[in-house]
């Protein structure tokens, strides 16, 4: 049965996601992914499916994104995150999670239209990441849950 993203449209006016992401760290860089039509990095992950657990959902996203396994490590962010993206208003419900990778990234079952690179800090600080607060937490060690709000539509 497939499943359909956890993700509608208020009106015209919004569009809501339930979404997961995951810091992957190893021997001290960091693994992001960018759509190739896209300017900016950013964590892996994706949309929520209706009677998915999150915590699932960035176990099947990473299998799909890159072709291995991961085990979910800890919670790191709940972010409330209000954006632009593409000229739509975007009210995002994101979950952050830290996952250790259990598999070599297969590149044959990698999604074609993404790209992926691991990023010394060095190079973290000198790229483009969305959302703009992911650089702050990327190479954190925290051991307890956080809360986030991101708002940049307030603003507009």
């Amino acid at each position: 049965m497939v499943k359909d993203d956890i993700s509608f449209f208020y009106g015209n006016e919004i569009q809501f996601n339930l979404r997961v992401s995951c810091i992957i760290e190893k021997d001290g860089r960091i693994l992001l992914h960018r759509r190739k039509t896209d300017d900016f990095w950013n964590l892996l992950g994706g949309r929520v499916k209706y009677g998915e657990l999150c915590k699932n959902a960035i176990i099947r996203e990473i299998s799909e994104e890159i072709g291995c396994r991961c085990k979910v490590v800890n919670l790191v962010r709940v972010c409330e995150n209000l954006f632009i993206f593409k000229n739509n208003k975007i009210h995002e419900l994101l979950i952050i999670y830290r996952v250790v990778l259990l598999d070599e990234i297969d590149n044959s079952k990698k999604e074609e239209d993404i790209e992926i690179k691991w990023f010394t800090k060095d190079e973290v600080d000198t790229v483009a990441i969305k959302p703009d607060f992911t650089k702050e937490i990327l190479f954190e060690q925290v051991d307890e849950l956080k809360w986030l709000i991101n708002d940049e539509v307030s603003n507009i």
